[in-house]
């Protein structure tokens, strides 16, 4: 079990979150990103940037179809990964599934498919850590 302290944006009023860093593999590429942790959030999601970075095709993914919300125009692709994250897993490799969405203005997400999945996750906003861990 790891605890992480909840974090804001440098200058954005009202921006505390329970943000996680992982590292997200895909073939030989590999990129540390922060996310959010969604509980709401049917799936997780990465931004179009981000798969490109993690060296994906667009076209080779299978289509989810468009996302939901203030997003619904967004289409998204399911984008295979390996995630770590030392403090919760060791070494080991997590296998992550993403909505890849097809826009830059998308946050990562980490949401019930699969992140809520495979990671517990119990927060204290009062006391401003929440807590990260794998059966």
């Amino acid at each position: 079990m790891a605890r992480f302290p909840y974090s804001s944006l440098p200058s954005v009023p009202g921006s505390l979150m329970p943000r996680l860093s992982l590292e997200l593999s895909s073939g030989k590429r590999s990129f540390q990103i922060n996310g959010i942790i969604d509980t709401d959030a049917p799936i997780s999601v990465l931004p179009y940037w981000l798969g490109l970075a993690l060296g994906a095709v667009w076209e080779e993914q299978a289509v989810l179809g468009n996302l939901a919300g203030a997003l619904a125009d967004v289409e998204s692709r399911a984008l295979p990964v390996t995630a770590s994250q030392p403090a919760i897993v060791g070494a080991s490799k997590v296998p992550l599934w993403f909505a890849w969405a097809e826009s830059d203005s998308v946050p990562v997400l980490f949401g019930q498919a699969n992140f809520l999945m495979e990671f517990n996750v119990c927060f204290y906003l009062s006391q401003n850590y929440f807590e990260v861990w794998r059966n």
